[in-house]
């Protein structure tokens, strides 16, 4: 293997990387804390509401404006990642993260809390498609699904471990416990790639183009702020948010299409496969994140379960997803993912009804019995189809086939998120007036959270059936 450092004049030398399982543990170690972060704080918004008296649509920017700057940084991270030395764009990254934690657990007010979660976003997205492109560089061709499928844990048991730490926490301290809390990780995983990352990339020095800079900005911003707020906030300002953020898209796309040097090469999307890939992802992406989070509130708020308790219950599927991940990329190594994807998604579509159909009378054991199909599913897609996907473009694309996909996984995340908690709110909110009009009595809570549950269920297996006629069509592209 080889790593690039640059003499004096600024030319590539190559040189061989010593320790590619540590540089790999380091862009692991980084997509692990850029995931658990997404979800990190949302556990601690009640306590943060009381003691910085904000009230819920307030709190909620902590999450919306962490998300469009993770969402805005990260089409610049192709940008950056051949044009900044490799170690020292990995210790920017994870040192913003350092700073806003620092920011937001001394916070005395929640404006300050909100800049420091918005400086956390701008290190996050850069930090994922830095890393993903670090593996890619590490990783020898014949080992790249095993590599990946050690991302794709990562990236599994971020966003789904941090609930259940954030849960723990939260029993014994305040919420700043959490912002210390991460600021911790951030400190290890910068002191990680001070000892054991060398400059990896081979800088090209790209023109960046502010103009593409500031269409994709406004584009991002405008769809993921209106499918974050379409259910919970006002629904003109919603659809016109969405509305404006496509115009921009467009605008970017054709201005992309006309650069000599495009701030995203978007030409990966022409290879079928890849594309393919792209929104198999997604899909599988938008299934993890909503089962996360409708899990942990449907517990809580109608079972009367405790947060810690709630959070525990997604434990056993997190263990089985630390080792199925890498036992996937492994299977993909030598197999291919022509079984595997389709597989996935079958487990999600079955046991996501399943789970819907027991959650309001199931004990506790048979919820979290249920759902270890359902993110096993999900492991058993994410890092062989990014696998497939990269490995059809050629060396230089990946650093935009990266990009690509690690803005489709920010727009996964909130799109899931906010999709299917809308409709879980909604439907129960809805059956339970329905009940009160027309069978002229009061369905009880377990009754009208469990019609919402189950409706985000069938959402849940409707995306997984997508998933699985695409993953269908995607197996014939697999070189194995």
């Amino acid at each position: 293997m080889e790593t690039v450092q640059q003499d004096i004049s600024g030319s590539a030398i190559r040189r061989p990387i010593k320790k590619p399982r540590l540089v790999v543990a380091a862009a692991a170690f980084a997509a692990f804390i850029a995931t658990f972060n997404e979800t990190f704080m949302n556990v601690g918004f009640a306590p943060i509401m009381a003691a910085l008296n904000v009230d819920a649509a307030t709190v909620q920017w902590l999450a919306t404006a962490y998300m469009l700057a993770a969402a805005v940084m990260v089409p610049v991270s192709a940008f950056a990642y051949r044009s900044i030395p490799t170690k020292p764009l990995f210790l920017l990254t994870t040192g913003l993260l350092l700073v806003g934690s620092i920011i937001g657990a001394l916070s005395p007010t929640f404006t300050l809390l909100l800049i420091g979660r918005i400086v956390q976003g701008l290190g996050t997205g850069m930090l994922i498609p830095v890393g993903m492109n670090i593996t890619l560089e590490a990783a020898p061709r014949e080992k790249l699904g095993a590599y990946m499928g050690i991302m794709g844990s990562m990236t599994t048991l971020g966003p789904s471990s941090s609930v259940i730490i954030a849960g723990l926490l939260l029993s014994f301290w305040h919420w700043p416990v959490l912002q210390w809390t991460f600021a911790g990780l951030s400190l290890a995983c910068f002191l990680f790639g001070v000892l054991f990352l060398p400059n990896i990339a081979k800088l090209t020095h790209p023109k960046l183009d502010a103009l593409s800079v500031a269409l994709v900005g406004i584009a991002l911003a405008g769809i993921l702020y209106g499918v974050s707020t379409v259910f919970s906030g006002n629904s003109i300002f919603a659809v016109a948010g969405i509305v404006i953020g496509i115009l921009f898209l467009v605008l970017f796309v054709k201005r992309q299409n006309k650069l000599e040097q495009p701030l995203i090469d978007l030409k990966p999307l022409a290879v079928k496969p890849f594309k393919l890939g792209v929104i198999i992802n997604m899909a599988s992406l938008v299934t993890m994140f909503a089962m996360n989070i409708i899990i942990p509130v449907f517990m809580q708020s109608v079972l009367g379960v405790s947060s810690f308790s709630a959070s525990l219950t997604l434990f056993p599927a997190i263990a089985l997803c630390c080792i199925l991940s890498p036992v996937a990329g492994r299977i993909y190594d030598k197999h291919g993912a022509r079984i595997l994807l389709p597989l996935g998604f079958a487990l999600i579509a079955i046991f996501a009804v399943a789970l819907s159909l027991f959650i309001g009378s199931g004990p506790v054991w048979l919820l979290a019995l249920l759902y270890i199909p359902v993110i096993g599913g999900s492991a058993l897609i994410i890092g062989p189809v990014q696998s497939l996907a990269l490995s059809h473009l050629a060396p230089e694309q990946n650093p935009h086939g990266v990009t690509i996909l690690s803005t489709g996984f920010q727009i996964a995340g909130c799109f899931g998120a906010s999709l299917f908690t809308g409709v879980y709110f909604k439907v129960m909110t809805t059956y339970a007036v329905g009940g009160v009009e027309f069978a002229k009595q009061t369905p009880s809570m377990n009754e009208s959270g469990s019609a919402g549950f189950l409706a985000a269920g069938v959402l849940t297996a409707v995306f997984a059936l997508i998933g699985l006629s695409l993953a269908l069509r995607i197996g014939r592209y697999s070189n194995k």
